[in-house]
């Protein structure tokens, strides 16, 4: 394993020859997606022989982003390539697939817990985003080639990374690049339109149903809602539509750590964590072998619901513990 400056990765990549393979985490949001569809449109335009391929199925409400529905998606991946590429993730379990079939590996990533594992990394946690990474290691390789089928992306997934420019990892380079994106083709009201004025009315009708299991822990320090399986199947909406639901407990007054666990099948969780600054996330998040931000972070585990929220409040006492010691 080696870890690159931005000047090494760009000749990495605009050296790279045979078949690659560009792949991201499981459930892909718009960082993920965006980094990985970006990079597929800038190095086709390089004469690279790239191909996206990623474990679950893209949101529809990304379908404006030009190159997305060359992306495939598969349970397994057969071929063989010479690179690939892993955007916006770490480690090779949170791809979703077995194993990445390729002689050499490259990630690309921003994330605090971050533990890489490919041949060649680069990590800047310090980031708004992968897309805001990919751009700065796009402008070094080429920046003639970042046409609108490139910022459209790359835009896209600084936006959703950064909460529409609102959240801490905002930096006055995220509003320049997002400047120059704009001017290189970027559309800022095509991206909000797609991505937060297309909801269905199954969203609307799984959130009443989800907004009814909101709780509190720890003094109300702590807020969290819950989605079962049974709420997607009655209100037929998409697991994607749940996207944005933890700002609810997030925003009520003395919430400090917002929690939403999300029921993958029976016995097993997915679990988000959002905080606002007090206490750091993704190092709790990491106790339970997942990783994020500072304040975004994430895991997934399996059991009984009552005894994960046990265990997870129990550290997060220990943060809260540490906080009022200061």
């Amino acid at each position: 394993m080696k870890s690159l400056s931005r000047e090494e990765m760009a000749e990495l990549l605009k050296s790279l020859s045979g078949k690659i393979l560009i792949t991201t985490h499981k459930n892909p949001d718009g960082d993920a997606i965006g980094s990985s569809v970006g990079w597929r449109n800038f190095l086709k335009k390089l004469g690279k022989n790239v191909k996206v391929i990623l474990r679950d199925r893209i949101p529809y409400f990304f379908d404006f982003i030009p190159g997305i529905n060359d992306v495939e998606v598969r349970e397994e991946i057969s071929e063989e390539f010479d690179w690939v590429i892993i955007t916006d993730v770490s480690e090779a379990k949170r791809t979703g697939f077995e194993s990445l079939p390729a002689k050499r590996s490259i990630v690309i990533d921003h994330h605090i817990t971050a533990e890489p594992f490919s041949d060649y990394y680069i990590v800047e946690p310090e980031i708004s985003s992968t897309c805001e990474l990919s751009y700065h290691i796009m402008k070094l390789i080429d920046e003639s080639l970042i046409d609108r089928n490139v910022a459209l992306p790359i835009y896209t997934g600084i936006v959703t990374d950064t909460g529409s420019f609102s959240y801490t990892n905002t930096s006055p380079e995220t509003h320049h690049v997002a400047s120059e994106l704009i001017k290189r083709g970027a559309e800022p009201y095509l991206v909000r339109r797609n991505i937060f004025e297309r909801n269905r009315i199954n969203r609307f009708k799984l959130l009443e149903l989800v907004l009814r299991t909101l709780e509190f822990a720890l003094e109300g320090r702590v807020a969290h809602i819950t989605v079962y399986k049974r709420f997607l199947e009655e209100t037929k909406a998409y697991p994607e539509e749940t996207e944005g639901f933890i700002n609810y407990p997030r925003s009520i007054e003395g919430v400090e750590v917002a929690v939403f666990f999300k029921e993958i099948e029976e016995g097993k969780w997915k679990v988000s964590l959002r905080s606002k600054g007090s206490v750091n996330v993704a190092f709790v998040a990491k106790r339970f072998g997942g990783g994020g931000h500072v304040m975004a972070a994430g895991f997934e585990t399996e059991g009984n619901l009552e005894d994960i929220k046990k265990d997870l409040f129990r550290e997060l006492q220990v943060e809260f513990d540490k906080i009022s010691k200061l």
